[in-house]
């Protein structure tokens, strides 16, 4: 006989381990950061298993993905870029060689500012990022879909996620 209980996983033990040892403690939020943190560390491996397929990386994706959101097929400077990324100067400098020495993108002088450099997806980034951004989406929208298979629990989990995320983006920003 079937029952709606859900399996126990690893996070389940986690919490009550921590409950046997500190019973006066609420675990409450454990179970949520608990299986949060263990899918990251799993969807970040898969998208990586992904990527690789394509040559890329996962910093090397979020990079041309972004340039290609904020930028289309125009140059973006490169501190909007670190910025929108939050990422530090040496960081995007490492990414950014990386990408040019493969040929996805380019450096260029900045008109409006002589120490300035803007950077622009090469043709070959631009068509790399236009095969790659449907492909992870698909493999993600069927990841997805095949472990929450209603599409308002799709909706539900989506907007809880969200509420967490806004939640700590306004306190990290002091609001």
């Amino acid at each position: 006989m079937a029952t709606n209980t859900p399996a126990r996983d690893v996070v389940d033990g986690i919490v009550q381990d921590v409950y046997d040892l500190y019973p006066a403690i609420d675990v409450k939020g454990l179970p949520i950061t608990g299986r949060v943190m263990r899918l990251a560390r799993y969807l970040e491996a898969l998208r990586e298993e992904w990527l690789g397929r394509f040559g890329l990386t996962v910093p090397d994706f979020d990079v041309l993905a972004t340039m290609r959101r904020r930028a289309g097929e125009s140059a973006i400077n490169v501190r909007d870029l670190q910025y929108s990324m939050m990422l530090s100067s040496g960081g995007t400098t490492k990414r950014l060689d990386r990408l040019e020495r493969a040929e996805l993108i380019e450096r260029l002088p900045d008109p409006n500012d002589r120490r300035g450099v803007l950077i622009r997806l090469t043709s070959s980034g631009m068509q790399l990022i236009d095969e790659v951004i449907p492909a992870i989406t698909e493999r993600e929208n069927e990841l997805v879909s095949d472990m929450i298979t209603s599409s308002r629990e799709r909706e539900r989990v989506a907007d809880g996620l969200r509420r967490m995320l806004l939640a700590h983006e306004d306190r990290a920003e002091g609001g």
